[in-house]
């Protein structure tokens, strides 16, 4: 019974951790998606004005030549996305 109690305290703060530990990473991301998104629809509209930011998208796994920071493979995303808009 002591044990089952253990493993579950455990189990516990391991979810708990998991959980807002990937939500801080997520937060730097989208802050990066929407300056990239402002800076790449400013530029292909050559308009000064702040357009409205999409929603966040979900963080897409990154590949080997993708920036290291979180923000930058946001930005970058957000860059991309801003332009085609």
């Amino acid at each position: 019974m002591f044990k089952i109690r253990i493993m579950k305290k455990i189990f516990s703060i391991i979810i708990f951790t998991l959980l807002f530990g990937s939500a801080a990473f997520a937060s730097e991301f989208c802050n990066g998606f929407k300056q990239g998104y402002k800076t790449g629809f400013k530029q292909a509209k050559g308009s000064s004005m702040n357009p409205m930011t999409p929603m966040c998208p979900m963080k897409p796994m990154k590949k080997m030549s993708d920036p290291k920071s979180d923000y930058e493979f946001g930005y970058t995303i957000g860059y991309k996305k801003g332009l085609r808009s």
